[in-house]
């Protein structure tokens, strides 16, 4: 799955991990609902978010976790959907996984750490959209969990049911098991942004959302690692 993201994202070079994934990133088809509009400020929004997706058009995750693996999910990057197949649990450096600040490297890993954008729809409207992980508090090698009180919400909740995108052109991008990555969550304010997000696949489709502040807010900060690799 990787062909692709070389191609999309115009990788001159990839570490050797990365490039003993080779693959091709296979194209999403699309279940547009009508856009809905929404807040834009994440700590207003998330309490409203729903702890559980709707019945996806397609189901989050689908594939075959290989021997060693804890389990896969889809995941977007450089224009195209990847599987993602997760090798060692989440690492937090407090008890409490939390949202609004960055945290320490996870021990044994040194920067560069690449970023993983998790992406919180904060619109109500969720029918037909296939997350890849789907239910609140239940997505393999993730933390149930998540202290929003940083952001202003002021309790811990469920982690909600979101999608991911990495970047090929970040420093410390590679396709290897057990490749550390730093969560960055993103909250998507309305339906019209989700579906931007879900046709372009991309940290570049991310960034012209981001710029609209009606559309999806900054980047958060956590302090949550995750390890996976990408095929």
């Amino acid at each position: 799955m990787l062909d692709t993201i070389r191609r999309k994202g115009r990788l001159v070079a990839l570490t050797a991990a990365a490039v003993l994934a080779v693959g091709a990133f296979a194209a999403c088809s699309d279940d547009d609902e009508p856009e809905d509009g929404g807040e834009n400020t994440p700590a207003a929004t998330m309490a409203a978010q729903p702890t559980s997706a709707p019945e996806a058009t397609e189901p989050a995750g689908e594939g075959t976790a290989a021997a060693g693996e804890l389990g896969v999910t889809p995941g977007w990057g450089g224009g195209g959907v990847a599987e993602v197949f997760y090798t060692k649990d989440f690492f937090c450096d407090t008890e409490q996984c939390q949202a609004g600040a960055a945290g320490m490297n996870a021990p044994g890993t040194a920067d560069p750490v690449p970023s993983v954008w998790v992406l919180v729809p904060l619109f109500m409207e969720t029918e037909g959209i296939a997350f890849h992980c789907p239910d609140a508090g239940e997505c393999v090698a993730h933390p149930s969990d998540i202290d929003v009180s940083a952001i202003g919400l002021g309790e811990v909740i469920p982690l909600p049911p979101h999608s991911h995108i990495v970047d090929p052109n970040e420093a410390g991008f590679s396709g290897a098991g057990e490749t550390p990555w730093k969560v960055v969550v993103v909250g998507v304010n309305t339906r019209a942004a989700w579906d931007m997000l879900e046709a372009g696949k991309s940290i570049e489709t991310l960034r012209e959302v981001q710029g609209d502040t009606t559309m999806a807010t900054a980047d958060i900060p956590s302090n949550i690692v995750l390890f996976f690799g990408v095929r």
